[in-house]
C-alpha cells in the first residue's frame, strides 16, 4: 500500500492495522495491547503462556487446574512441576524415552506437556491407572491421564509411574494382574512390578489400600537392570524385559530342587526363582535371576528359541550364543549376591569354563 504522498507503510504496521480493525472472535477483544510495547500482560501473552508478575502471584488453578506456587510460579502436577511461562515441564517424563512412540515425534520430547497439544490432551499427574474388563480377567484400558483418587473411585488400580499397554497382563493360572511400570528418571529411575486382583485399590506409592488379596509390589533400579542385558536383549531393552517380566505365567519348572538351586533360600520373599516359585521378584537375587531368564529367552541359536539347560555343555553353539550365555551367567553371579551368588558361581562357573574352552574366546 502507498499513500498519495509516496510514503510507504511498513508491512508490519499494515498487519497491525488489520489486527486492530478485526472483528472480535471467540470472545477475544479486537484491540490487542501486545501491539504496544511496555504493556506487560495481554491476550497474546496469555495465549503464549506468559503472565504478568501480578498474575503469577495469585495462588490457584489455571487452565490445567493445578495449584501454582506463588513464589516460583510453577504448577504442581504431583509427579513433577510445570512452568507455564515456558510451556514445558521442569523435569523429564518419569518414564524417560520408554513412553516415546517412534511414529509420534511429539512423544520424543520428555519435557513437553500433553504431546504439545493441550487443546486435546491433558496430563494431570504423569502416572497411570489400570482398568480391568467387566469379567475381571483382562485389561480393558490404561488411563495415562488419571489420579490415584479418580482411579480408585472408578474401579481402577493405580500403578506408580508409566505403564505401557504391553506391560499389563492377566495371568489365567493365578487370576492375578501383572503390571510393570517405570517410575522416576535418570539414575533414580525404577522398574516396578505390581501383582493384584481385579478391583484392588492402591495409593500413589504403590501401597494397597483395599482388595489386597494376593497383592504384591517390587521395585528395582532401572539402570542396574539394563546394565545386565546382553546380546540380543539390548535390541528390545527394558521395554522387552518388562514385557517378559509381566508376561510370565508358569512358575519355575524342575520342582523344589531346581528352585533351591536357582534362587535364594527364603520362600517368604523370593518369588521369581526361589522356593516361592512365582510372583514379583522379592530381592536382589530374584531381580537378577529375572534378567538372566530374559537374556536366555532372547539369545538362543535361532529366532524365537531361547538358551536351554541342554545347551549348557553343547560345544557346537554359535559364538554369539555362547558369548551371551557366558556374559549372562557372569552378570547373575556378580549381581545375585549372598548365598545365591555363591551357588550360581559354583554351577555356572563350570558351564562358563566349558563354553569358553570350546570356543576359545
Amino acid at each position: 500500500m502507498q499513500l498519495s504522498s509516496g510514503t510507504q507503510i511498513p508491512d508490519g504496521l499494515l498487519a497491525a492495522i488489520a489486527l486492530r480493525n478485526e472483528k472480535p472472535r471467540l470472545g477475544v477483544p479486537s484491540w490487542n495491547p501486545a501491539l504496544h510495547q511496555g504493556i506487560d500482560a495481554s491476550n497474546s501473552t496469555i495465549v503464549l503462556g506468559l503472565q504478568s508478575t501480578a498474575a503469577l502471584n495469585r495462588i490457584g488453578s489455571r487452565s490445567t487446574g493445578k495449584e501454582r506456587d506463588a513464589e516460583g510460579g510453577l504448577d504442581n502436577f504431583g509427579a513433577r512441576y510445570y512452568g507455564s511461562s515456558m510451556g514445558r515441564f521442569m523435569s523429564p517424563d518419569p518414564s524417560g524415552l520408554l513412553a516415546a512412540n517412534p511414529a509420534d515425534p511429539q512423544s520424543w520430547n520428555v519435557y513437553a506437556y500433553a504431546r504439545n497439544n493441550p487443546l486435546i490432551n491433558i496430563d494431570p499427574t504423569g502416572l497411570d491407572c489400570v482398568y480391568a474388563n467387566d469379567a475381571g480377567n483382562g485389561v480393558e484400558s490404561i488411563d495415562h491421564n488419571s489420579s490415584s483418587g479418580e482411579c480408585g473411585g472408578s474401579g481402577g488400580t493405580w500403578a506408580p509411574g508409566y505403564v505401557d499397554e504391553n506391560w499389563a497382563h492377566f495371568n489365567n493360572n493365578t487370576n492375578m494382574f501383572q503390571v510393570g511400570s517405570v517410575d522416576g528418571a535418570g539414575s533414580s529411575a525404577t522398574v516396578d512390578y505390581t501383582n493384584f486382583s481385579a478391583g484392588a485399590q492402591t495409593d500413589a506409592n504403590g501401597n494397597c489400600t483395599s482388595g489386597c488379596g494376593g497383592y504384591g509390589f517390587a521395585s528395582a533400579n532401572a539402570n542396574w537392570l539394563q546394565g545386565q542385558l546382553v546380546g540380543n536383549s539390548n535390541s528390545t531393552g527394558l521395554d522387552g524385559y518388562i514385557q517378559f517380566l509381566t508376561g510370565r505365567e508358569e512358575p519355575l519348572g524342575g520342582g523344589l530342587a531346581n528352585q533351591l538351586v536357582s534362587g535364594p533360600l527364603d520362600p517368604s520373599s523370593d518369588h521369581w526363582a526361589g522356593p516361592g516359585g512365582f510372583g514379583p521378584p522379592g530381592g536382589q537375587g530374584d531381580w537378577a535371576a529375572s534378567v538372566h531368564d530374559f537374556n536366555f529367552s532372547q539369545n538362543g541359536p535361532a529366532p524365537g528359541q531361547g538358551i536351554t539347560i541342554g545347551m549348557y555343555f553343547n560345544p557346537t553353539l554359535s559364538r554369539a550364543t555362547s558369548r551371551a550365555l557366558i556374559q549372562s551367567n557372569n552378570n547373575l553371579i556378580r549381581n545375585a549376591g549372598g548365598i545365591q551368588g555363591v551357588k550360581m558361581g559354583m554351577f555356572f562357573g563350570v558351564v562358563n569354563a566349558f563354553q569358553y574352552v570350546s570356543h576359545i574366546f
